[in-house]
């Protein structure tokens, strides 16, 4: 059976990103393990507006390799990179992909994470916690109407102060 991870880092004050979406805080200097896990995922799910920063932020599209799906409400079909899905099929599609034993990486932003939690999609959760306060921004977690039990499975602390919290969600 496959799984669905979101695999994110944010700002000690719970930032994914600035509110202008910016992520030049971010540190990506150092690897943290990414590499190892974006070789264990076989499809990328990620919101549209993160699917368009992704060419801001680089001249060569990063997951060639697996399989991309976008979650828009205003685009539909593929391009070279991706299919684009409508939010309501997000769900049907990772449960698919699970049966397949597929592993899914829900990259982001924060409102597909949004859809995904309340679907309750994520099998699990591997948070990165950077040691910056950039004092507002879009959050990672937005209000729930549900409480979502998890289980801590990894802590893993780096020299530089990043640190890593894995957990899977509780049945």
């Amino acid at each position: 059976m496959g799984k669905v991870v979101l695999y994110i880092a944010q700002s000690l004050d719970g930032y994914i990103c600035r509110e202008n979406g910016e992520i030049d805080w971010l540190w990506d200097d150092v690897d943290y393990g990414f590499d190892s896990f974006f070789q264990s995922v076989d499809t990328v799910i990620l919101g549209r507006n993160t699917y368009e920063q992704i060419f801001d932020l680089t001249e060569e599209f990063p997951y060639l390799s697996k399989d991309v799906y976008v979650v828009s409400r205003t685009q539909e079909g593929s391009d070279e990179f991706a299919t684009f899905i409508q939010p309501e099929q997000m769900a049907p599609l990772t449960h698919m992909l699970k049966e397949n034993g597929k592993t899914s990486w829900i990259v982001g932003g924060a409102m597909l994470i949004e859809q995904a939690i309340h679907a309750e999609l994520i099998d699990e959760y591997q948070i990165f916690i950077q040691p910056t306060l950039i004092g507002r921004g879009i959050s990672l977690f937005k209000a729930n109407e549900k409480e979502h039990s998890l289980t801590l499975k990894n802590v893993r602390t780096f020299d530089d102060g990043m640190l890593s919290l894995s957990y899977t969600v509780n049945d």
